[in-house]
């Protein structure tokens, strides 16, 4: 990771740690898998980078206890996440182009709710392939889950009901590499489900 992208973490946890359950937990593991199955030639990380950073630190301004799956609120973090990440951005000097551009991103980063594909956004398509597949991971299944008050079971149906809404929607795997990782943590999910479903037998 370049030294930016780590001062950019470092201003953006303190937010974090004031937004949802387990946002630490998921912009870590984004920040850390999606440059293992993205190459830089096909994006300009200098903008992909900073939105996967800075996307959800607007929860920090959200009131606790509000449902992320609500569209006001949803509407209203972007917002304020945008806002947010023009002030950290702009304090590191960043150029202003990029600012710019990290700004707009984050601001429409969560219209897939509202129906967007994001088919004219390659940062968004890319961003949103594995931002999606944060629930699927174990430590965002448990965390997905519990906002979603549901049982193990219902939540890993609950994420491929999600996948076919995508599906319908438009928005399809960036390549078959990110599609295949995608069906890994599902299978590691299946499994895990199973071997719970053993131990209490």
């Amino acid at each position: 990771m370049k030294e930016i992208y780590g001062k950019i973490l470092e201003k953006a946890l303190p937010f974090y740690e004031q937004g949802r359950e387990g946002d630490v937990e998921h912009i870590r593991w984004l920040s850390e898998v999606i440059t293992e199955y993205v190459d830089e030639s096909e994006v300009d990380f200098d903008i992909l980078i900073p939105v996967v950073l800075l996307h959800d630190v607007g929860y920090a301004r959200v009131p606790q206890g509000s449902n992320p799956f609500n569209l006001d609120i949803r509407k209203f973090h972007s917002e304020q996440g945008a806002e947010i990440a023009e002030e950290i951005l702009g304090e590191l000097e960043y150029p202003k182009d990029k600012i710019a551009e990290v700004k707009r991103l984050i601001l429409k980063h969560d219209n897939w709710a509202f129906g967007d594909d994001f088919s004219d956004e390659p940062i968004l398509r890319i961003f949103s392939n594995f931002d999606f597949m944060w629930m699927a991971t174990e430590k965002g299944f448990d965390i997905v889950r519990k906002f979603m008050k549901q049982e193990p079971e219902e939540f890993y149906k609950q994420i491929g009901t999600f996948q076919k809404k995508n599906e319908e929607e438009g928005r399809t795997w960036v390549n078959e590499k990110i599609e295949a990782f995608y069906h890994q943590l599902m299978n590691e999910r299946k499994q895990q489900l199973s071997r719970a479903k053993g131990a209490n037998l």
